[in-house]
């Protein structure tokens, strides 16, 4: 048999001046934990949403990065005066210099096109800038191309200002892959210059520029004695030479003389 007995009313709130504050702290909770979120997702926007962020893995001088189309070695960074492929006269440039092997089956280009589109240099507001040029040297020659297996010599090089003097640079390697295009179904070696996706990231001190040499003082002649011209004056006892006196022929008798 059930009971009907009536069931007690919930328990009111409190009166008072602590019944009003625990009113208002419950009414309160609700309100940080929506503006909490709020500011989550905003800053999640901002930031991109939830996509991953570009891989920018660390690297250091002297360590080979496989590329794909190439492998590259970075040795180090300076900043000289060189010609470039379309300069007049030789401008300062800030030069990172590295080893190359083409990994590919053809030949491929330094510039543009080849190696340069895998690197950047990163400037002070964030932005990646390929080299103004790449030169290299093979076998003691100059070199704008790479065969395949062979290694190169190259410099990329950055346009400079009269006044820049940097003490460290980045650079990053991008990643080239054989795969298609989107409108070539032709399989190639292809790099995406506009990714911020890295084989590897490294930041180089730049090494001072050498002095100028200067030209060495030529040594002049020690001054010497001057010397009086010499007189040769005769001598009271000089010899004369021998005068050879010769008596005159006497006349021999002949035979009418007899």
């Amino acid at each position: 048999m059930q009971s009907t007995a009536p069931v007690p009313p919930p328990p009111e709130e409190p009166f008072g001046e602590n019944g009003n504050r625990a009113s208002a702290r419950r009414r309160l909770v609700p309100v940080i934990v929506a503006c909490a979120v709020a500011a989550l997702a905003a800053a999640t926007w901002a930031a991109g949403g939830f996509a991953e962020a570009p891989k920018q893995p660390a690297g250091r001088p002297g360590k080979a990065l496989d590329a794909g189309l190439f492998t590259v070695t970075v040795h180090d960074a300076r900043i000289g005066l060189v010609k470039g492929a379309f300069d007049s006269a030789p401008k300062r440039y800030l030069i990172v210099r590295m080893r190359v092997v083409n990994n590919g089956k053809e030949t491929a280009s330094l510039g543009d096109g080849g190696l340069a589109d895998g690197l950047a240099a990163r400037t002070k507001v964030g932005k990646w800038v390929e080299p103004d040029d790449v030169q290299g040297v093979a076998g003691g020659a100059k070199t704008i191309t790479t065969q395949p297996g062979l290694p190169v010599e190259a410099s990329a090089m950055w346009k400079m200002g009269p006044a820049d003097a940097p003490t460290r640079f980045t650079i990053g390697l991008r990643k080239w892959e054989y795969r298609t295009g989107f409108t070539d179904v032709s399989y190639n070696w292809l790099v995406d210059r506009q990714s911020d996706a890295l084989v590897a990231r490294m930041t180089l001190p730049i090494a001072a520029p050498a002095p100028a040499a200067r030209p060495a003082p030529t040594a002049r002649p020690a001054p010497s004695a001057r010397t009086a011209p010499s007189t040769v004056r005769p001598t009271r006892n000089a010899s004369r030479p021998p005068v050879r006196r010769t008596r005159p022929a006497r006349p021999r008798p002949t035979a009418s003389h007899r």
